[in-house]
């Protein structure tokens, strides 16, 4: 998992390691020594890696475990930049949207995979779960988990209201309302942050991250494609059958443990850290739809709400392939990736995943095959952008205000257009708004 997703405790030790990193915690300065693999995974990876490790003696490897804070390997790539010593041959980011700052010609960090990962490979992994690290037609990384979307709902509470789950986001709509009104609390669905901006507008093909290259990035909030979310949502926000409480926010678990949460889309790993964990919603009570359609539509689209991503460095000299392999190894190991927490990248990999989640009895239905949907129905143009915490405040300083408010979520996408204007272009990027 990764701190998109739900969070993982960071221990004094490892922060500790980590500023002591470049320094060598452990043996040596990494990066460059010799024959010696440097790797840098987060807690959640550590044992992979040493799995790894002990299934291959010949080669050396000293792997550090690094905290998954937002921002914390491009500072320490940035200081191995300057010391010219230190980059780890490998490396795992817990958010995928700091490859396009390491792979930008300012740290000049993250070596493309043509040539170095089959592109055989490349295809086994889930359609457009890489379209987040390619940049001017090149892979910059190897997913090693994704978020697709879908819609979480309370079964049990379906089936007392006499509900069904919505199939259209028409449906979706009127059945917010409905049941604002005839149980007044129910939420349907969290407009917060990246759970609003990556659920309801990345799905829908909203350009607001659409990386066309890595100086140049596609945001136009004028698009249909916009709007009709905001006009969705707004009605719903009226009617506060839809909340801006963050899901990760210990008042949200609130409404859980009243029963007033409905319906909630978001990322597949909700079901098993979110659900059961933090909102305490019972065993036999929670299951997963398809993400509703739009008119005009005739498929379902997923957006993306987390995800994990390892990266090659184009400072590992004669340590290259040896880092190449392990990355690949740890992507795409069948038997490995079946038992991670969250929804393996790797096409192959998650269907042996899916074959024990199949059968947790926590769920009112076999989830697996609408996750495997989602999964294969990423919405394009949700890239990697260097204003990642931007792109997330900025949300909430706009729509989200608006939700919350009682304001014009139509106009509120005008405000969000010039904010992330302004930040894509303080990050070196050109934006277009007629492309594609």
């Amino acid at each position: 998992m990764n701190r998109w997703g739900p969070g993982f405790p960071t221990h004094a030790a490892l922060v500790l390691c980590g500023a002591l990193l470049l320094g060598g915690c452990g043996s040596g300065a990494g990066g460059g020594h010799k024959d010696e693999l440097l790797v840098w995974v987060d807690n959640t990876r550590t044992a992979a890696a040493q799995q790894y490790e002990k299934e291959h003696p010949d080669q050396k490897i000293r792997i550090v475990t690094i905290p998954p804070d937002a921002g914390y390997v491009p500072t320490k790539i940035s200081l191995a930049n300057r010391s010219k010593r230190g980059w780890p041959d490998l490396v795992f980011l817990a958010n995928p949207a700091e490859a396009a700052t390491l792979a930008a010609d300012r740290f000049a960090y993250a070596a493309p995979l043509e040539g170095l990962v089959p592109g055989k490979t490349l295809d086994g992994f889930a359609p457009g779960s890489l379209d987040t690290c390619t940049f001017d037609g090149k892979v910059y990384c190897l997913r090693n988990d994704i978020a697709p979307t879908v819609l979480w709902y309370d079964a049990k509470l379906m089936e007392k209201y006499h509900y069904r789950a919505p199939t259209t986001w028409q449906d979706y709509q009127k059945l917010g309302l409905k049941a604002a009104a005839e149980h007044p609390g129910t939420i349907v669905g969290a407009v917060n942050g990246k759970y609003g901006a990556g659920t309801y507008f990345g799905s829908s093909g909203c350009p607001t991250r659409d990386t066309l290259s890595l100086t140049k990035v596609r945001i136009d909030t004028a698009l249909a494609t916009c709007t009709r979310v905001a006009e969705m949502l707004q009605p719903l926000a009226e009617k506060k059958a839809v909340t801006t409480i963050v899901p990760t926010d210990p008042a949200f678990a609130k409404l859980g443990s009243r029963n007033k949460i409905l319906m909630l889309p978001g990322p597949a790993w909700f079901g098993d850290f979110m659900f059961k964990p933090a909102f305490k919603v019972p065993d036999g009570r929670i299951a997963a739809a398809p993400m509703p359609t739009w008119d005009g539509e005739d498929r379902s689209y997923s957006g993306q709400v987390g995800g994990g991503a390892f990266l090659i460095s184009k400072h590992a000299g004669n340590r290259t392939k040896a880092a190449a392999a392990m990355a690949t190894w740890l992507t795409t190991d069948t038997a490995l990736q079946a038992k991670q927490p969250t929804y393996p990248a790797f096409t192959a990999a998650a269907a042996e995943w899916g074959k024990a989640k199949a059968k947790d009895p926590y769920y009112a239905a076999n989830p697996v095959p609408v996750l495997t949907k989602a999964a294969a129905g990423l919405r394009p143009g949700f890239g990697a952008i260097r204003f990642e915490a931007e792109w997330q405040n900025s949300f909430n300083q706009t729509v989200g205000a608006a939700t919350g408010g009682g304001k014009s979520l139509t106009d509120a996408l005008s405000d969000w257009q010039k904010k992330l204007t302004q930040a894509a272009e303080t990050n070196n990027y050109s934006v277009d708004q007629t492309a594609g």
